[in-house]
């Protein structure tokens, strides 16, 4: 299963939301833990995480205007899902460590 794919049924599943293919944005960046915000990951969950990580970020935009940002933090080598926070117009809405 794609990121895209997976963004898009949880979408739909955990938001109530249909979200087309085409409209869901990626992009994926390497970080250094000093370099991550509180917002992103905290503090007693980035200590578990690899350093530097590599972060994926999954965006939709709705109909009202309010940006979705899915970031999730995996294993380079095994592609393993380590962590996963969800954002609504710059508001956490839950964040999962998986290690």
């Amino acid at each position: 299963m794609s990121h895209i794919d997976w963004f898009v049924e949880k979408m739909k599943s955990e938001f109530n939301m249909e979200v087309p293919h085409d409209e869901v944005g990626y992009e994926a960046y390497e970080f250094y833990h000093d370099e991550i915000d509180e917002l992103l990951v905290p503090a007693e969950h980035l200590e578990k995480l690899p350093n530097p990580l590599l972060l994926e970020a999954l965006m939709y935009v709705d109909a009202e205007g309010y940006e979705w940002i899915a970031g999730v933090v995996v294993n380079e080598e095994t592609r393993k899902k380590l962590y996963e926070v969800w954002i609504k117009d710059g508001k956490k809405l839950s964040c999962n460590i998986y290690v």
